[in-house]
């Protein structure tokens, strides 16, 4: 299994723990700023890897650049 692979389910797994415990205590916001930054995280990978290697979509693709917080 590859690096990518185990950040996937190491994300996805987090992404689970957090929805259980939401249903658990009726709190849908509970781990609202955690799941937050590993959906951010898993969208500058993914955005990381396609610009790295962009293949067919590289006529169409355009860097934007991040809000500074």
């Amino acid at each position: 299994m590859s690096n990518a692979e185990d950040r996937v389910r190491l994300c996805e797994a987090i992404l689970n723990l957090i929805e259980r415990k939401r249903h658990d205590t009726g709190d849908e916001t509970l781990g609202a700023t955690i799941e937050r930054a590993v959906l951010e995280s898993q969208i500058a990978d993914l955005e990381r890897e396609v610009l790295d290697n962009p293949g067919a979509f590289e006529p169409w693709l355009v860097r934007r650049r991040r809000a500074e917080a």
